[in-house]
């Protein structure tokens, strides 16, 4: 009996750095990094939220709650395949760079803070599944 995977994967699990100058990214890859970059965003307006009215407006909420439940959706159907953590990591600051225009190296900071932010929480919402 045959106990290998139905599904052939459509790209080896492996990190972005190795491949970025061999292969463009998939469209689920370009899916990945841009939910990256939304909540991101989503997050960078929750702080703003605070900052100015000592929390986070019922709005910025369920827009962080819908883009990290997108991405827990994609890392369950990536993971077993592809390396999820350095796609999110490289494609969400590509497309949040892409998107926001960052282009001293104190945008950039912001961007890696965020964009680790984002893989954080998602982090936490895996192993708070997991438990």
């Amino acid at each position: 009996m045959d106990h290998s995977p139905a599904i052939t994967p459509l790209a080896p699990e492996q990190s972005r750095s190795t491949a970025k100058d061999q292969v463009p990214p998939t469209p689920l890859e370009r899916r990945v990094g841009h939910m990256v970059a939304m909540a991101a965003s989503a997050i960078a307006a929750g702080v703003q939220d605070y900052a100015s009215n000592g929390g986070m407006s019922v709005a910025t909420k369920v827009r962080t709650v819908d883009c990290i439940g997108e991405l827990f959706k994609l890392r369950c159907l990536m993971a077993p395949i592809w390396d999820f953590d350095a796609i999110g990591h490289q494609l969400g600051r590509e497309s949040l760079i892409e998107l926001c225009g960052a282009t001293n190296d104190t945008e950039r900071a912001i961007v890696d803070e965020l964009v680790n932010t984002v893989m954080e929480v998602l982090r936490k919402a895996v192993l708070a599944e997991l438990h």
